[in-house]
């Protein structure tokens, strides 16, 4: 379960083994802790007890403070669920070494296969309801192939040698995606393409907003398999900037927030903004319970049955054990 906290004026305190929000207008809630895996705080109006904190750290139950755009700008977790030197080790000396393309390999190889995987999911009652959506994502499918044949076309030594080339694949799957994406929603939304922080159309500004969540998710995943968050491969290096996140999520935005994002959009849902241009509270809420909620999905893995969540956690452990030369780092692809 992953609890929000997006009304001001919320306290968050422990009673006994169970969390608590208080609010002075609304009915006091409890969540036991044992049930909890997240909880992402969304207002800058909220208190949080040392003891509730506390609490959650040593129930493994990671606190994640997101600001007006969905990034986390604050984490609260144990230090000793991230202690694992070895790991952290490898991961820096991977980075001079093959072993660093092959990850950002993977990063852009998921990439391609997940956003080709929610087109197919997408296209599947276009091709007589929404011919045009239908022929764009019919077009859309061989490029995103071909790019694969590409990338493993790509050698070298090191990362640096090749970021840029493979950055460049990247760049036209993404091309070829959003371009799909474009012709599956609606004209009323004036969806400019795909644009980051900054976006001002609600298309973007809500999935930017689901992204953040998402960042905060799977850094939580990464660190609890004693990797670096911010020590990356395909997404370079910079003060503040969570490279290895960057690289892992690659195969997960499309199946966890583009598939829950353009889903809720074509139902007829639209974002609201508050005075000031920005996504309003009730907006921000729904958005993390429907991130949310598609991480609480299954999916099948190795013909088992699992949560995205823990196919996130299965994938950070994984490239852990890669990193370490002790396994192999499988691919995940979406069901469609």
């Amino acid at each position: 379960m992953n609890l929000v906290i997006s009304e001001r004026g919320t306290f968050l305190a422990l009673r006994s083994e169970r969390l608590q929000l208080r609010h002075p207008t609304q009915e006091t809630q409890e969540v036991a802790l044992r049930d909890l895996e997240s909880v992402s705080v969304t207002t800058t109006a909220c208190t949080l007890s040392a003891e509730a904190i506390r609490a959650c750290a040593k129930f493994g139950v990671q606190i994640d403070l997101l600001d007006g755009l969905g990034a986390p700008y604050a984490k609260f977790s144990s230090p000793y669920l991230v202690g694992t030197v070895s790991t952290r080790r490898a991961q820096m000396q991977a980075y001079l070494t093959p072993t660093g393309i092959e990850v950002a390999r993977h990063a852009i190889l998921a990439r391609l296969r997940n956003q080709a995987s929610l087109l197919k999911y997408f296209g599947k009652y276009r091709k007589e309801a929404d011919p045009a959506a239908f022929a764009a994502i019919q077009l859309a499918l061989p490029r995103l192939v071909s790019l694969e044949t590409e990338l493993n076309g790509i050698q070298g030594a090191q990362i640096d040698e090749v970021r840029d080339v493979m950055l460049g694949v990247e760049g036209r799957g993404g091309v070829a995606y959003w371009g799909a994406v474009a012709a599956m929603l609606p004209a009323e939304l004036e969806f400019p393409g795909r644009l980051g922080r900054g976006a001002t159309d609600l298309t973007n500004m809500t999935l930017n907003y689901g992204y953040g969540i998402l960042y905060a998710r799977a850094a939580g995943a990464l660190a609890t398999a004693g990797l670096e968050p911010f020590a990356g491969f395909l997404h370079t290096d910079r003060p503040g900037k969570p490279s290895l996140v960057l690289d892992f999520v690659e195969g997960f935005r499309a199946c966890v927030v583009d598939r829950s994002v353009l889903a809720a959009l074509g139902r007829g849902w639209r974002p609201d903004l508050d005075e000031h241009g920005k996504l309003a509270p009730e907006t921000r809420k729904r958005i993390a319970e429907a991130v949310h909620a598609r991480l609480d999905a299954r999916d099948t893995v190795g013909g088992k049955r699992y949560r995205l969540q823990n196919i996130m956690v299965k994938q950070a452990r994984a490239l852990a054990t890669y990193l370490r030369g002790e396994g192999d780092y499988p691919l995940y692809v979406a069901s469609w």
